[in-house]
């Protein structure tokens, strides 16, 4: 299996380590589904200093404190309130149901948190809360994105066209 950071909010791996590791035959174990506590709601677009792992001294904390990912943040607690579940588990049912996902690393520190991450798997997601939280933590184009056209593989490849992961190989 491939052990990598996957959550609404780190989304990235989307790019090349699921399909690499689909091609290879691997499952997706995902840690850190709740990057690092934001995904429940404890913290606060007004007040982010207050308590949890992403507060203080973290130097990787305030990284997740971004406008997008309050959004992201905006439609998990929508999405909770209309299945009467708590945010936490919304996040992990989504993850849960990624494709390729085999099993998924919490890091519960209390009774509590395990109860909620185990509460995920009781709960269902309409395929219309899926598609609206899979839009809203969506992938923006990058630069580099760009540089794997079938064009611009023929160009590099001097004519041939030189297949990515996941692509069609027939």
């Amino acid at each position: 299996a491939m052990q990598v950071e996957y959550s609404l909010v780190a989304r990235s791996i989307e790019r090349e380590h699921v399909p690499a590791a689909k091609d290879g035959g691997m499952a997706i174990v995902p840690w850190s589904p709740l990057a690092g506590g934001f995904l429940t709601g404890k913290y606060q677009r007004e007040s982010t200093q207050s308590r949890g792992r992403l507060s203080g001294a973290n130097p990787f904390g305030d990284s997740k404190f971004t406008e997008a990912n309050w959004k992201i943040l905006d439609v998990v607690e929508r999405v909770a309130k209309e299945i009467n579940a708590k945010p936490a588990q919304v996040a992990l049912s989504w993850i849960s149901q990624q494709a390729g996902v085999g099993s998924t690393i919490i890091g519960a520190s209390k009774a509590p948190q395990l109860a909620d991450a185990l509460g995920s798997l009781e709960i269902s997601l309409s395929a219309q809360q899926m598609k609206e939280l899979s839009q809203v933590s969506a992938l923006s184009p990058e630069f580099s994105d760009s540089l794997v056209s079938p064009m611009i593989r023929k160009i590099v490849y001097g004519g041939h066209d030189v297949q990515g992961w996941g692509e069609d190989k027939s």
